[in-house]
């Protein structure tokens, strides 16, 4: 049979019947699917979890779909709604609004003077009237320049926001589960060794939560209820006082030390690699430690605050007095939208200062901060799940593996 040439793949043919296929599948696609469920259901918008040894409950996931319909309307938890911050701003700036528009409605005046005399009206309906469009530019131009500068804001306060994510929490993770795995894997089973391994991971990362939320003084007590250091190791730890959650990598390193000079470790590629594993989750702690000591500079901070501000404040007194006279010649609509860009246009500066607040340092107890509980419990299901993977490797796998595997052994541990 002869050959059939590759471009008769993409003669028209083919792709009419190919885009007949697509939109048969489009239409075999119920209007009433998954996705529209999603976001109009009665389910949660949000999944709060309530750590094993803590009081609160953090969020660990949201439903998109839920926050991109109408349903954003009637959603609080865990949202900057919840902020007492933002709805005490609201409040005072209702209040400027209506300080500015009531003296405007009780003298506004019409027009009385006939005489074409510089300054013979000198009434509150001629001054509003003449000064509307400038006040309308200049408010016009506050707006533009908070939003421009508060984009810029928001972006660098999310770009650190995920570089401590993933750069830090994901990194130290990361480190972690890879000692354990190349250690398990080629060097030892060692339980002793392992388990510590796996504890001084969780307690680098849980520390600096401790240190965020000012509890770094109870650590003994959160070390020992999370069964992730006895007492022996805290006393040990608090001796040098120093950066916690960095320098405890080097407990990290004696393991991996150890085990080179008692001939376990059998290439100095290997040492080579384990020792850069230590490395990293120490870089990983620094990492967040930096971002977290030094944070955007303060001027540009205080300056963009203090824009947002004013904005707000010259934005209520110029609605407000347009607003007043409104009201006076009876332009009900235009007291609607004034009132309303008073209420939305402060409301969002001020909402999106307050998030960029709550991500510059997310190691604290909000709802909407890292779950630090959470996190440490996941780390070590991750490092037990990679023991049990190896574990339960397939037969033709097994059979070789288990030949050259390090001696197991297993002594108990002390947490007391």
């Amino acid at each position: 049979m002869a050959e059939v040439p590759p471009q008769a793949a993409h003669t028209p043919l083919s792709r009419h019947v190919t885009q007949s296929q697509t939109r048969l599948a489009a239409e075999e696609v119920p209007f009433f699917g998954p996705d529209l469920y999603a976001a109009y259901g009665a389910g949660s918008h949000a999944t709060f979890v309530k750590p094993k040894h803590s009081s609160e409950e953090c969020l660990v996931d949201y439903e998109p779909l839920k926050l991109s319909s109408f349903k954003v309307f009637f959603i609080k938890r865990g949202t900057i709604f919840q902020n007492p911050v933002l709805w005490t701003e609201q409040f005072l700036i209702t209040l400027i609004f209506i300080g500015f528009s009531l003296p405007v409605y009780w003298y506004f005046r019409s027009e009385v003077h006939s005489s074409d005399k510089k300054g013979a009206d000198v009434s509150v309906r001629r001054f509003i009237r003449e000064q509307e469009g400038k006040m309308r530019a200049f408010a016009s131009i506050m707006t533009g320049l908070a939003a421009f500068l508060l984009s810029f804001y928001t972006s660098i306060t999310v770009t650190r926001w995920w570089a401590m994510r993933a750069g830090g929490v994901g990194a130290i993770k990361a480190a972690t589960v890879d000692l354990q795995m190349l250690l398990y894997q080629c060097v030892t089973r060692e339980e002793q060794v392992l388990s510590a391994v796996r504890r001084y991971g969780r307690a680098s990362l849980l520390l600096i939560f401790l240190w965020r939320r000012q509890e770094i003084d109870n650590m003994k007590e959160h070390m020992t209820k999370h069964e992730i250091l006895n007492e022996s190791e805290c006393d040990q730890l608090l001796k040098w006082k120093h950066c916690y959650h960095e320098t405890i990598w080097a407990w990290q390193t004696g393991i991996v030390t150890r085990l080179h000079r008692q001939g376990k470790i059998k290439s100095d590629q290997m040492y080579g690699l384990l020792l850069q594993k230590c490395l990293d989750g120490r870089s990983a702690a620094q990492l967040v430690h930096t971002h977290l000591a030094v944070r955007v500079p303060m001027q540009y901070v205080h300056l963009l605050g203090l824009l947002v501000k004013m904005h707000n404040l010259i934005l209520s007194v110029i609605m407000g007095l347009l607003f007043g006279a409104a009201f006076r010649n009876g332009h009900y609509i235009l007291c609607i939208q004034l009132f309303g860009r008073t209420l939305i246009l402060p409301f969002l500066f001020n909402a999106i200062l307050l998030i960029n607040c709550d991500l510059s340092d997310p190691f604290e107890t909000g709802t909407a901060d890292f779950p630090g509980e959470i996190y440490q419990e996941a780390l070590d299901k991750d490092c037990v799940g990679i023991l049990g993977a190896t574990q339960n490797m397939p037969d033709w796998l097994q059979e070789g593996f288990e030949d050259s595997s390090p001696v197991v052994l297993q002594p108990k541990i002390n947490m007391v």
